[in-house]
């Protein structure tokens, strides 16, 4: 019987809420509907885009609507609590203090398993919304990690931009050409991997696997184990 319950405040965007909880069920050892990971799935979609809000010093709002999600999820008594958002962590310190139910870091969980691996990953890019790179949550996290993390240029960070809102969010369209332009240039300034530090980008990863990270995959990963269950690879 399931003890813990597992809390997803998502809807930042629909699609990769979707793909979260999908990953969580295919990477879970089950044989069995009652050997799954017990979830609520609070998919959030009208809540303020979390670029515009850093961007225009929104963030109390932001606050505000993530606090109602919060005692939603403590109503409900979930165990722990996975946001599948890189931009919403620029305020989880924040979220975190309104409660005492753990919020699973992804932006703590992705660089933890770099430095773990860091053999392998040398100089890393960093593709992301605005919002997340004007926060520097990753750099700083880099910084703790004594890692290397590359910001792209300001016209190359707005083909990101581009792609993850004109192209993903509005069309549901990936374009692999739009996407290896931009890899390229990351690797011809000495990257190594790149980060699709936005879950909208995810998409991308199963084209590009050679060469990306995906952090909705170590937060899926520490979902998986601080629910009690086996977490299995592809």
């Amino acid at each position: 019987m399931n003890t813990t319950k597992l809390g997803i405040i998502g809807g930042m965007g629909p699609e990769a809420t979707v793909d979260f909880y999908h990953r969580i069920v295919n990477h879970t050892v089950a044989s069995k509907d009652q050997e799954h990971i017990d979830m609520v799935i609070l998919n959030h979609a009208s809540i303020i885009d979390r670029t515009y809000a850093i961007k225009n010093h929104l963030e109390h709002e932001l606050l505000n609507s993530l606090q109602e999600d919060i005692h939603v999820m403590e109503n409900l008594q979930v165990t722990n609590i996975a946001i599948p958002c890189n931009t919403c962590h620029t305020v989880l310190d924040k979220i975190q203090e309104l409660t005492t139910i753990p919020i699973i870091n992804m932006i703590e969980e992705t660089v933890k398993y770099i430095f773990e691996n860091r053999n392998c990953y040398k100089k890393i890019g960093l593709m992301a919304t605005d919002g997340t790179i004007l926060s520097g949550m990753y750099q700083s996290c880099f910084d703790k990690y004594g890692l290397s993390l590359h910001a792209p240029q300001k016209d190359i960070q707005s083909q990101i931009m581009d792609i993850i809102y004109q192209d993903i969010k509005a069309k549901g369209y990936y374009d692999n050409e739009k996407f290896k332009k931009i890899l390229t240039y990351f690797l011809q300034s000495g990257c190594d991997h790149v980060i699709l530090g936005c879950t909208e980008l995810s998409g991308f990863k199963s084209s590009f696997k050679t060469y990306s990270i995906d952090p909705m995959d170590y937060l899926v990963k520490a979902c998986i184990e601080k629910s009690g269950k086996t977490y299995q690879e592809d």
